[in-house]
């Protein structure tokens, strides 16, 4: 009983019949890539010039904490930014 939300890219067609029937609900974003805007947007975080707001990061082992997080601020004008995910290497 999830939400899947995920970009796809037009160029490289992925294999989604693996997606249906999981119980979930899907979310697909159909894009182009385009390199160039990619490298406008990295070097405007680099030079900090675009600084993306994260609320608060979470550890992949408390993924629940972070949902329910996400589930509690739902309409709280209070709550601004990302939640971020970190991953072990």
């Amino acid at each position: 009983m999830g939400q899947v939300v995920t970009v796809v890219d037009l160029e490289k067609p992925q294999n989604l019949i693996y997606a249906w029937g999981k119980n979930a609900t899907y979310h697909f974003v159909f894009t182009r890539q385009n390199r160039n805007k990619l490298d406008e947007i990295t070097k405007l975080v680099e030079t900090n010039k675009l600084k993306p707001v994260l609320n608060k990061v979470f550890l992949l082992s408390e993924i629940s904490k972070a949902h329910s997080l996400l589930e509690n601020k739902v309409g709280d004008k209070n709550f601004y930014g990302k939640i971020g995910i970190e991953i072990d290497k």
